[in-house]
């Protein structure tokens, strides 16, 4: 999965160049995709595969992640 910051205003987009969001693989599900982003934009749920060998992990827990984005900004600061 890529992450790509961007800025608009008025009529204009800039997007700055594409990174890795996580190393982590996800599990496939054939026509659907990896995650899910909840409605109000603020949070993503993702079934993560096993780093070494893309087999499911074990689901013994959920990870709540509040306010992604300033979550997402603390982990991958963008440069100016």
């Amino acid at each position: 999965m890529m992450v790509v910051p961007y800025s608009a205003a008025g009529d204009s987009f800039r997007a700055d160049k594409a990174r890795v969001w996580s190393p982590t693989p996800t599990l496939p599900r054939p026509r659907l995709r990896p995650f899910a982003l909840h409605p109000d934009g603020e949070r993503i749920a993702i079934a993560a595969a096993s780093p070494t060998t893309g087999a499911p992990s074990k689901q013994d827990k959920v990870v709540f992640v509040f306010n992604f984005f300033d979550e997402l900004r603390r982990l991958a600061p963008t440069s100016k």
